[in-house]
């Protein structure tokens, strides 16, 4: 009897979350009757709960149809790049076998079907080639290019509607591989239906194409800005105090103190593109530095130009290697940087702007103050766009078309930065983020901004982003940085211990500062190459021996220190 009143209070304990939900039956027949959008983000939960709950709303208000989002969310930009291309590449596989009637699907059709750099000739788009012919062993190029010309003549997906959510880069990537559409099949729906649809939105008066360098859009409107970021410091007042800091920290150099020694939180840029968008934006600033001091010089621009950046190049890279040696770590998510400022267990880090503007607000005192602070460098962050995108075979293209109305639309935008609770703006949380229409700084507006004193469009006037110097360096500068950064960390940081507590010895400095093995040069003529060829063995390669050069450095360091 005693176990049987046991299992009874076990199964009403279990029972009862679903019998005292409201409305639970009629819920769940009113999520099967739902449409669905599928969505693959690396955005919060709070972005992820406003703009799902708002467009749900709007959607039965002024349409009358239910909608439910599926979120998905496996990592940072980095993961979904990584997953998007694993789902191609499995549906690929089984279109391209029953195409070719069997024909082997291998590494070089792996590798090519989302190669942007092949060319399909006007004559062969939308041809079958001989299957013979393909089969043959020596028509690898043949095999190469049908499988490049097959995957964009597909409309294969996925199972997900939309990328929303990542840095212009990573969604140019996608976009260069195929895997982000302007269109539909059916051609009614995408960004390039929209902008047909609104043109006036996408004017230099409302949505320009780019400023100060950077791009807001994909000139195929294959995916669209529709946000804005830029990239800074987050610092604890309390932590700064403590270790004597009097003067906070305003730009990228100032994290290289040495009072800061294990106090710096960083993300591993392998795995955050904003991190890596950071760091090559401190390169940026150093290489705009050496232009401006050498403009004085009677030598061509070109010439100046080409010695400036390599300089500058130099430069930025030893103020990477010491913000590094000063950081506590280097983590997996972006989104802890700010969460370990703000409880003390870091005393600055590198964030995205809307991160330490959402833990400043957090962390209010009733007088409305805050420990945690976020600057952002002068002349050493552009501003950039926070995209969306129709991934290709989207399930549902006509749904996906609406959200992306509704996200560039005055109302989707108030979402971005108003203050809770203002009429049209986030219910729960202030997201803090500069929406990307120009037309919605206005006075009106204004009184409703969470962020009101903020313009990115004048901020940007600050930086001009030159993509020449350093856009196709963005694949290695998160290589470099792993090899003599991340993976080296634990000998990086005890070789700056030594360093300090030795009190910075000259020729120590000198072989800390050495990083000639990755000059500009080395990188474009060393390290690019092997990047771009693909071949994984190659980069595990030449990654184990970068990671042992500097381990080697690091020992010399240590060895020359009294």
């Amino acid at each position: 009897m005693r176990i049987t009143i046991i299992l009874l209070l076990l199964a009403g304990i279990l029972a009862a979350p679903f019998l005292l939900r409201p409305g639970g039956e009629s819920r769940t027949a009113s999520l099967r009757r739902a449409e669905h959008l599928v969505i693959i983000t690396p955005h919060n939960q709070s972005i992820q709960a406003e703009f799902g709950q708002v467009f749900i709303r709007y959607m039965k208000q002024s349409r009358g149809r239910d909608v439910y989002i599926d979120w998905r969310t496996p990592g940072g930009t980095s993961e979904i790049a990584r997953f998007l291309k694993s789902e191609y590449a499995t549906r690929f596989e089984s279109l391209w076998k029953r195409k070719t009637q069997g024909l082997r699907f291998t590494h070089l059709i792996r590798e090519a079907f989302t190669n942007p750099k092949i060319d399909v000739p006007p004559t062969q788009q939308g041809q079958v080639p001989d299957l013979t012919l393909l089969s043959h062993p020596d028509a690898a190029k043949e095999r190469a290019v049908y499988a490049r010309q097959l995957f964009l003549d597909s409309d294969i997906g996925i199972g997900i509607d939309l990328f929303f959510g990542g840095g212009a880069y990573d969604f140019s990537k996608q976009a260069q591989a195929g895997n982000l559409v302007p269109r539909d099949a059916g051609g009614s729906y995408g960004p390039a239906a929209l902008a047909e649809e609104h043109p006036d939105w996408f004017s230099d008066a409302v949505m320009p194409a780019n400023v100060s360098g950077e791009p807001f859009r994909d000139s195929r409107f294959r995916w669209v800005g529709t946000v804005l970021s830029s990239f800074g410091i987050c610092y604890n007042e309390d932590v700064l105090r403590r270790l004597g800091i009097k003067v906070s920290p305003a730009q990228w150099n100032d994290l290289t103190d040495i009072r800061l020694a294990g106090q710096i939180a960083l993300a591993d840029p392998t795995k955050s593109g904003s991190t890596t968008k950071a760091f090559e934006m401190l390169i940026q600033q150093q290489i705009r530095g050496a232009l401006n001091g050498m403009q004085t010089q009677a030598r061509a621009a070109s010439a100046v130009e080409h010695d400036a950046i390599r300089q500058g190049w130099d430069r930025a890279m030893r103020m990477i290697f010491k913000i590094s040696a000063n950081a506590r770590y280097f983590t997996d998510s972006a989104t802890k940087v700010p969460y370990d400022v703000a409880a003390g267990d870091a005393g600055a880090g590198m964030c995205i702007d809307f991160y330490g503007r959402t833990y400043n607000e957090l962390h209010r005192d009733s007088a409305g103050h805050s420990r945690v602070q976020f600057v952002m460098p002068k002349g050493g962050t552009s501003i950039g766009a926070d995209p969306i995108g129709m991934l290709r075979g989207a399930p549902n293209p006509e749904l996906a078309h609406r959200f992306m109305e509704f996200v560039l639309s005055p109302e989707g935008q108030r979402i971005w930065d108003f203050k809770t609770g203002a009429p049209g703006g986030p219910r729960r949380f202030a997201l803090r983020r500069p929406p990307i229409r120009k037309d919605f700084y206005t006075a009106e507006n204004r009184q409703f901004m969470a962020d009101p004193d903020i313009n990115p469009y004048l901020i940007g006037k600050d930086f001009l982003y030159e993509g020449k110097w350093t856009g196709s360096l963005f694949t290695p500068m998160r290589f470099i940085i792993r090899c003599g950064c991340v993976d080296t960390h634990e000998e990086l940081h005890s070789t700056w211990r030594a360093m300090i507590k030795a009190g910075m010895p000259a020729a120590a400095l000198r072989e800390f500062e050495d990083l000639s093995i990755i000059s500009y040069d080395r990188v474009l003529g060393d390290i690019a190459p092997v990047l771009r060829s693909n071949d994984k063995i190659q980069e595990v390669e030449l990654a184990r021996k970068l990671s042992g050069i500097f381990r080697e450095k690091y020992r010399k360091c240590r060895d020359l220190c009294p």
